[in-house]
């Protein structure tokens, strides 16, 4: 079966499963959906591997739960073109007294003909990152 062959619900379904468990702190389940030979594209350069990447959304969110009072992550499939599925990423950071920030931003994940994650790209949406550069700020965390 080749990449184009694979059922948009499918893409949608592994997809899903992969954001859930992002959103879980489930690295293990995340992990199940991955190629060895994954490939990340984190905006800033290629992290190749499946262990590199994993390690690198565990070490996101370890960081943001030492630094932040609460953490929580939300994700949904916007979009399903072909065997790519395109993923909207949402995180609800607090801090005491009340500060707030939603930050926002997408990855389109490239599902391969065995129903694994392939290839990530990582998508910046205008005036995010900008946004949670200023909430960090304003809460004296450096980053």
């Amino acid at each position: 079966m080749d990449e184009a062959a694979l059922p948009p619900q499918r893409a949608a379904q592994i997809a899903a499963a992969f954001a859930s468990a992002l959103d879980a702190d489930d690295f293990s389940a995340a992990g199940r959906l991955v190629v060895e030979h994954c490939v990340y594209d984190t905006g800033n350069g290629l992290l190749e591997g499946r262990a590199a990447v994993l390690r690198s959304y565990a070490e996101a969110s370890a960081w943001a739960r030492s630094k932040l009072d609460d953490v929580r992550y939300e994700s949904e499939v916007e979009r399903v073109d072909g065997a790519i599925a395109t993923v909207r990423f949402t995180d609800y950071l607090v801090m005491a007294g009340g500060r707030f920030h939603r930050h926002r931003c997408r990855q389109e994940l490239r599902i391969g003909p065995q129903g694994k994650i392939v290839r990530i790209v990582h998508r910046e949406i205008p005036g995010e990152r900008e946004a949670l550069q200023a909430f960090f700020e304003q809460c004296g965390i450096k980053r």
